[in-house]
């Protein structure tokens, strides 16, 4: 892959943080955890990704490794994996940045492009790959995000291609295996241990098969791709050998829904009590979700 200067890289997102302007960057999309960059911006010839900053070199190297490991399991499950590298950027200030490096991926080959473009069917080959995906990934202790718009469809081949949040729990499966302050600074301190409490109840539902295509299917509500939710739910049940039901997808749908524009004005508030404050508020936020962005389109 390209060398990309990540120094230049942090000091533009630092730059839109403080404007909170992301004018200067070129954006490929968002998420609910981060946002995809296009580097650099005006002549890309990357794709990059940032973590929240660690505290310190140790604790970002923790989370380089269980992405290594994450990596490996897919691997081993037989998953297509977009090419990834991960890289660490020391701050001056002693904290340390991940970036997830990849290539510029096709648009077209979008999970959730690729189903909205093709005609309504009984079934496709791209859920069929996903749902077998899922259960082979899943176990008591990682989670599995199985959202088409985490995966490339060539026609052929499912490839995943988001990998800045890995659902690695700890064998208790009440924490995650890398330091959860890096994304819990996010928002006021006085609400940080019940939230995490309530992020790693919440990823416990990605740990089974189940759970995690049902919240593929609540996505695919999101997304506007109704024409695709019972297929999709009768290959789920066909290839497991469950009984998911469209209403338990509804029922997440719609908790997802409030949840997350609600999450997304905490964290303003803390972005404008630090900043009224004179400390650095260290996430590039979006304006809205994309709960709201999509309802807008559809």
């Amino acid at each position: 892959m390209s060398q990309i200067d990540f120094a230049q890289v942090e000091a533009a997102v630092a730059q839109a943080i403080r404007r909170r302007s992301t004018a200067d960057l070129q954006l490929l999309g968002h998420g609910e955890i981060s946002v995809v960059m296009a580097w650099p911006a005006g002549a890309p010839v990357a794709a990059v990704k940032r973590v929240p900053p660690f505290r310190d070199l140790a604790r970002a190297q923790q989370y380089v490794t269980v992405c290594d490991d994450f990596f490996a399991t897919l691997r081993a499950a037989n998953v297509g994996i977009w090419p990834t590298t991960l890289h660490i950027h020391e701050r001056p200030d002693g904290r340390a940045v991940v970036y997830h490096q990849q290539p510029i991926a096709d648009i077209t080959q979008l999970g959730s492009n690729v189903l909205r473009s093709a005609a309504p069917a009984d079934s496709h080959p791209l859920l069929d790959a996903i749902v077998d995906a899922a259960a082979r990934v899943c176990t008591r202790t990682l989670g599995f995000d199985c959202q088409l718009a985490n995966w490339l469809w060539d026609g052929s081949t499912a490839t995943q291609i988001d990998f800045t949040s890995p659902f690695a729990l700890t064998e208790s499966r009440d924490d995650l295996l890398y330091d959860t302050h890096t994304f819990l600074q996010e928002y006021p301190v006085v609400v940080r241990p019940y939230l995490r409490k309530e992020f790693t109840s919440l990823l416990r539902r990605f740990t089974s098969a189940e759970g995690a295509l049902a919240d593929m299917v609540a996505n695919m509500m999101k997304e506007g791709l109704d024409q695709w939710v019972d297929p999709a739910i009768n290959t789920i049940n066909s290839r497991l050998g469950i009984n998911l039901s469209r209403e338990k997808a509804q029922w997440m749908y719609d908790n997802d829904r409030k949840l997350l524009p609600t999450v997304l004005k905490i964290k303003k508030v803390q972005r404008w009590w630090l900043t009224h404050t004179g400390r650095n508020y260290e996430q590039l936020l979006p304006e809205k979700t994309t709960y709201e962005l999509l309802a807008r389109e559809h």
